[in-house]
């Protein structure tokens, strides 16, 4: 049986991580808002959910894993993970990984407090939220992103308040607009993820990469993040990290597997696999070990 806690964020602010609650945002309806840069990977979210509250949360750069009921979600730079009112979910015990997110709760328990708007209005924006597909989507332009980001820029600037609901509302009316599909990724670049897999234990070069897709680097390079939101190596970093978690558990050591993943040596390996969790590979090793054991 999953424990579950209700989790409500408090005010804090440092070079990285930043958030806002009610108290500085003084939009009704606003919980919170918040942004977070991760440098390196950050300890995983533990089961939680938000009381009435809807919780969207924007990738701008990296990967994250989040988890709702049984279903899995491995999520990238520019998608939307949107959770729903009291919906438990967490990480799975993965750690954040680096990169950078946005996020923030509407509180929908009254349709006369949302974002300034009368309670006709209230009533028709949570009637349109109720009809969102979970829980990921994809914009098809950087425009959504940009409200959300104009928006965290003007928050608890109280002047401001206006115009950061205003492009709040922006970015929620598109985000009703979207249809909820799978990614759509071109042939060559579906190429070059089916030959990154089949290679994982092989110094892959970006150059390799972009003569599969009969593209030059740049373009390559170019094309691939539009379209997965990642660059190349980080995706090829992150695939070979997770499949190190395996040979991990087969308990290799750390040396044999960073030879077998194609790492040069096991010191950078172990800088690879930092970066993508709150851990060493032997500190992951010992602790699931352990785990196991139990």
């Amino acid at each position: 049986m999953i424990i579950a806690e209700e989790w409500n964020d408090e005010y804090y602010t440092s070079k990285y991580r930043t958030v806002y609650t009610h108290q500085e945002l003084h939009i009704p309806g606003l919980r919170m808002f918040g942004r977070h840069t991760m440098n390196q990977a950050c300890a995983p979210l533990a089961p939680h959910f938000h009381k009435n509250a809807y919780e969207f949360t924007f990738i701008t750069e990296g990967t994250i894993h989040f988890t709702v009921g049984e279903k899995d979600y491995e999520l990238s730079g520019y998608d939307i993970f949107i959770t729903k009112p009291d919906e438990v979910h967490s990480t799975n015990l993965i750690p954040l990984s680096t990169g950078e997110i946005y996020w923030f709760q509407l509180d929908v328990s009254a349709a006369d407090r949302l974002f300034f708007l009368n309670e006709e209005a209230g009533r028709d924006l949570i009637d349109g939220l109720s009809r969102l597909l979970p829980h990921t989507y994809r914009p098809g332009s950087s425009r959504l992103l940009q409200h959300v980001k104009k928006a965290f820029e003007l928050a608890g600037d109280v002047p401001h308040r206006y115009f950061a609901a205003s492009c709040l509302l922006c970015a929620l009316h598109e985000i009703m607009a979207m249809s909820c599909g799978d990614r759509l990724l071109t042939p060559d670049i579906e190429k070059a993820i089916a030959y990154m897999k089949e290679h994982l234990c092989s110094e892959l070069t970006l150059e390799e990469l972009a003569g599969v897709c009969g593209l030059s680097l740049s373009q390559f390079k170019q094309k691939f993040k539009a379209q997965t939101g990642i660059s190349p190596r980080h995706y090829i970093n992150y695939q070979k990290i997770r499949l190190s978690k395996q040979l991990l558990l087969e308990q290799k050591s750390i040396t044999d597997i960073a030879m077998e993943l194609g790492f040069c040596n096991s010191s950078y390996f172990t800088a690879v696999f930092r970066r993508f969790n709150a851990c060493t590979p032997s500190e992951y090793q010992k602790q699931k070990i352990a785990e196991h054991r139990l």
